[in-house]
């Protein structure tokens, strides 16, 4: 049936009103063990190896169920719709160039987004940004442009 999960994610489930149903559990797993943000098709792709009966359209009304409720979020990535964990809070970087998608922990922001709630007042929300501009690997010219992050 899939491996362990941390409970935390579980019981955010329950404390958001939610059951905890098996293609949620299968969600949640897989998000877990992804440590990264998929889209509907990768987790029905994923989660179908576990639950061979799981369609897509399951798979989406779930997602849509858990990011109305708080459990999941999602980012517009390089033209899809991708869903991942609100737990742990963070942020995200993305190269316009090659389209890495990276979290970095809502600390990591803290002092930034205090300095624009007292220099321009304006209270952003405290997670799920998003930041774009250039990795490490792009600006070296290591990596070569992925062709749908070039706009």
């Amino acid at each position: 049936m899939g491996t362990a999960m941390d409970p935390a994610l579980a019981e955010l489930l329950v404390n958001r009103g939610l059951r905890r149903t098996s293609p949620r559990m299968a969600i949640l797993r897989i998000l877990e063990q992804a440590a990264t943000h998929l889209s509907v098709a990768e987790l029905r792709s994923r989660a179908h190896e576990e639950q061979p009966t799981i369609n897509m359209s399951t798979v989406y009304r779930n997602v849509s169920t858990m990011r109305e409720c708080g459990v999941l979020h999602s980012v517009d990535h390089a033209g899809e719709t991708l869903f991942g964990l609100v737990m742990p809070p963070h942020h995200h970087l993305v190269c316009e160039r090659c389209g890495v998608l990276v979290e970095i922990p809502v600390e990591r922001l803290d002092s930034f987004v205090a300095q624009l709630a007292t220099r321009c007042g304006f209270d952003l929300n405290p997670t799920g940004q998003v930041l774009h501009g250039r990795c490490r690997r792009c600006q070296t010219g290591r990596r070569p442009p992925t062709p749908s992050a070039v706009r």
